[in-house]
């Protein structure tokens, strides 16, 4: 599995290049913005959300 770091920089590149702020994320996932926020923030201790999201969005 990839660096919980790196991934979290692909995550928000992706969500950067799609013009995506995390509220619109957070609201899509239908989570708050204060988990998303938490999850990108502490990735080791979230790899089955990170997961989910890289899952969702089709990151690669």
């Amino acid at each position: 599995m990839a660096n919980a770091q790196e991934t979290v920089k692909k995550i928000m590149a992706h969500f950067e290049s799609n013009n995506w702020s995390i509220p619109d994320v957070a609201s899509a996932m239908n989570i708050t913005e204060q988990y998303l926020r938490k999850i990108l923030k502490n990735p080791d201790n979230h790899w089955k959300q990170i997961t989910d999201i890289v899952s969702k969005y089709k990151i690669r």
